[in-house]
């Protein structure tokens, strides 16, 4: 059995996501925040604040920093509070859903990896990065990267995030292969429960694998500030 959704869950979640990507991050009280590194795309790093089901005025004060500072996002987890309609942040993404799975009944072993591809695993402090890349049995010939995905482990949690897949490899069973190979990385730390923001497209997937949705995940800014970067929880660049 999963646990049942809270703030502490939420906050595991942003230390987690945090992590696989290397920002920043605090918590202060009800109120967690990220600090996005830019890119060289071009976006703006900044303050991203999440809240979960936030009374009014939290939501309030916190809209009202973004207002101020608009290279800065809010994201709700639940139900985007009606107040939210009142302020000048408009919505940047839809269709987000933060998810779990029981991480005791996964598979420990390493999933076996075709013959054309080949996995590449890069260990970092708390967080692994996977690669699934065309060996030299693949027709493009070696080193193409096909997916790819990134899992932190935090207080008994993992926390999975930029799972990937190239356009020109989609359909082949590669994010479930992604998936299952992060869970057997992870596995070698003592968690229990998975957390991940998928999008629209991917919870098929994740369904399949056995998640359970838990809320809406909607990031919210000033929409003029924010055409150069990626807000989404759920897609990689």
């Amino acid at each position: 059995m999963t646990s049942a959704l809270n703030d502490a869950l939420v906050s595991t979640w942003v230390t987690g996501w945090a992590r696989c990507r290397e920002y920043e991050v605090r918590h202060d009280g009800r109120i967690h925040a990220a600090l996005r590194v830019g890119d060289e795309d071009g976006a703006v790093g900044d303050w991203e604040y999440v809240l979960f089901d936030p009374q009014v005025e939290e939501l309030t004060a916190v809209a009202k920093e973004v207002e101020q500072h608009p290279h800065r996002l809010l994201t709700i987890v639940g139900t985007p509070h009606a107040q939210a309609q009142m302020t000048s942040l408009q919505p940047l993404t839809s269709g987000e859903k933060l998810m779990v799975v029981d991480m005791t009944a996964q598979d420990v072993e390493n999933p076996l990896v075709p013959e054309e591809y080949e996995a590449v695993v890069d260990r970092h402090d708390g967080w692994f990065l996977l690669t699934i890349q065309t060996s030299e049995h693949h027709p493009d010939g070696p080193g193409v990267a096909a997916a790819r995905g990134r899992v932190a482990a935090v207080d008994r949690h993992a926390v999975f995030d930029r799972i990937w897949t190239s356009p020109d490899f989609r359909r082949r069973g590669l994010g479930s292969l992604v998936m299952r190979y992060l869970v057997s990385l992870v596995l070698e730390h003592d968690v229990e429960e998975g957390l991940l923001v998928a999008s629209a497209d991917g919870q098929g997937l994740y369904g399949y694998l056995g998640w359970t949705e838990l809320a809406d995940v909607t990031v919210l800014g000033v929409a003029e500030d924010h055409t150069a970067d990626n807000p989404s929880h759920s897609d990689d660049r």
